[in-house]
């Protein structure tokens, strides 16, 4: 089978970077459709980043966890297309997955409780549509098929 949506890959700086937003959500799907059960039962479920996208920037935007440059906040601000496969979206996208996982070791170092990546991506992004009509932080624009 070819599912072109998987291939979430780029070059950023000579060096290639591997997002998989889609892939990533199938697994995320069966593991929680099932329950980490039967077909869901996957052993490396952790190894799993949050779903880099659009939704989940703003709301950490929102919170204070993320910053933009004064160059790019004012592409969001007037809806500039951020072309995909630029810098400036694979920056959005890494520094996303980068403060996730910094959510989960807070979390850790907090509660002496292991959170997957994928729950906190999971609340982040219902916090974020909870807020999509409300909210005053616009999202980046690209357009592409990988999420």
């Amino acid at each position: 089978m070819h599912f072109p949506g998987f291939r979430d890959e780029s070059v950023y700086r000579g060096r290639q970077v591997f997002l998989y937003k889609r892939a990533q959500i199938f697994v995320a799907d069966v593991w929680g459709t099932w329950k980490a059960a039967g077909l869901g039962a996957f052993q490396d479920i952790a190894q799993l980043t949050m779903f880099a996208d659009y939704r989940v920037p703003v709301t950490l935007r929102e919170v204070g966890i993320l910053a933009y440059s004064e160059e790019l906040l004012v592409k969001i601000e007037n809806k500039v297309e951020i072309p995909s496969h630029s810098e400036e979206e694979i920056e959005i996208r890494a520094c996303t997955v980068h403060a996730v996982e910094l959510i989960k070791k807070r979390f850790v170092e907090r509660y002496g409780q292991e959170i997957c990546s994928i729950v906190v991506d999971w609340l982040l992004w219902e916090k974020g549509e909870a807020k999509r009509e409300t909210s005053i932080e616009p999202h980046h624009r690209t357009l592409t098929i990988f999420y």
